[in-house]
């Protein structure tokens, strides 16, 4: 799908979706536990379908609604061999193999894109530790075995998914177990909310210091209604389209939510935006903005929407901690230098940063031919470039957005933004 993005101005109210990382999180839970929970306040995107679809596979019971979804949940206790399609959901594959493995039974994983590619070697040790099968080819990963109760390490610059994975498992192992996470620990807000949402549906999980956790054996997950916050990752591209245009308030907004991406508040107003918050909602309103150093070891998934942001701003602006771009659904450092550098922004890179001398306006003599990278956040992202830019531009590939946020174009026009789908 192409998409033409014209300069436009947007104002108004538009409602962020829901948490992607506290539905997983949610779904997963409530499948785990004994009993029906529902778990409301869904976006269905692919990702989420993705997990939908491999815990169902994984013995949940599921029903789908508009907005909600009741669950039932499941012993793991399967007959057969089972195979759990993650399509790109990088979330969905790393929570799950733990999980999948106290199935007993030959559990085969499928992905799309670069999902198959991206580094597994956490659970590669972790399951040849314990002579549990972990196969993995460029067609799938393969693993049968129980993981074990015992003391894990887990590295902490790699990704806080790892962690997740076994904080879901270890729980409901007979044994008490702990991990340690080894310096650097990034990423470590995503850790707290996947404690956060245990806790809730009655799992303890104990934090012994800033790096390592005690998770006694033998519990039990407890069925329960939760309703999913709103998204703070999603809600960076409108923050950013306000703080370069006029005003925008958005709403589902939790202002004690724990999302590590709820950080694009404080880079905002580093960078001069005004912020003002009332009980859900945000708005954000346009000032003159300058550089600054922004550090994305603990939101990585904010870098295409700053460097979006860093464009725009008065001076340089570093971003850095951000090799874990490179590994996402696309080369995320790679394709936003690719992309903008259409457009004339200065920007360079090395391996782990991101350097852009921004500047207030940008126009091209012909449209601007983008491509999306099969990368949602960097179709979202070329898209606010699009809308303050005072050029036309298309987008190529622009349907990667499905992964994240379906209905992200028509909440772009609802609030005055010119896209129109090719």
């Amino acid at each position: 799908m192409k998409v033409k993005v014209s300069p436009s101005k947007v104002s108004g109210n538009v409602s962020i979706p829901s948490s992607k990382s506290m539905a997983h999180r949610a779904i997963i839970c409530a499948s785990l536990a004994k009993g029906k929970s529902k778990v409301s306040n869904i976006t269905y995107s692919k990702d989420i379908e993705a997990t939908i679809s491999c815990m169902e596979s994984l013995g949940a019971k599921i029903q789908k609604f508009d907005t909600y979804c009741i669950v039932e949940g499941t012993d793991l206790q399967v007959n057969n061999e089972v195979t759990c399609n993650c399509n790109e959901s990088g979330s969905t594959l790393r929570f799950l193999i733990p999980v999948a493995s106290l199935t007993n039974k030959k559990v085969t994983f499928l992905g799309q894109g670069r999902l198959l590619s991206r580094p597994m070697n956490v659970y590669q040790n972790l399951f040849d530790e314990q002579n549990i099968v972990f196969k993995q080819t460029s067609e799938n990963i393969q693993i049968q075995g129980a993981l074990k109760a015992k003391d894990y390490t887990i590295p902490g610059d790699i990704s806080s998914q790892f962690i997740t994975g076994l904080l879901f498992t270890l729980p409901l192992l007979k044994e008490d177990s702990n991990i340690i996470i080894t310096e650097p620990f990034e990423s470590k807000s995503y850790v707290d909310l996947t404690i956060q949402m245990l806790n809730k549906f009655g799992i303890e999980i104990k934090e012994t210091s800033n790096h390592s956790y005690f998770i006694p054996g033998n519990q039990e997950y407890l069925a329960q209604d939760v309703i999913v916050e709103g998204d703070y990752s999603q809600m960076a591209f409108f923050g950013v389209l306000a703080a370069l245009q006029e005003n925008l308030t958005c709403s589902n907004m939790d202002p004690y939510s724990k999302q590590g991406d709820k950080a694009i508040l404080e880079q905002l107003k580093n960078a001069g935006a005004q912020i003002s918050i009332e009980s859900d909602s945000i708005a954000v309103s346009h000032n003159q903005l300058q550089g600054q150093i922004i550090d994305l070891s603990n939101c990585p998934d904010l870098g295409p929407i700053l460097c979006v942001l860093a464009s725009f701003a008065k001076g340089t602006t570093h971003i850095i901690n951000a090799g874990r771009l490179r590994i996402k659904e696309s080369d995320r450092i790679e394709a936003m230098e690719s992309e903008l550098k259409k457009w004339g922004v200065d920007i360079t890179s090395t391996e782990d940063s991101i350097t852009i001398v921004g500047k207030e306006s940008y126009k091209q003599d012909k449209t601007v031919a983008l491509y999306g990278h099969n990368d949602h956040r960097i179709v979202m992202a070329m898209t606010v470039f699009g809308l303050c830019s005072q050029s036309e531009c298309i987008i190529d590939d622009a349907q990667a957005i499905t992964k994240s946020y379906p209905s992200f174009f028509e909440d772009i026009q609802s609030i005055g933004g010119k896209v129109e789908k090719l």
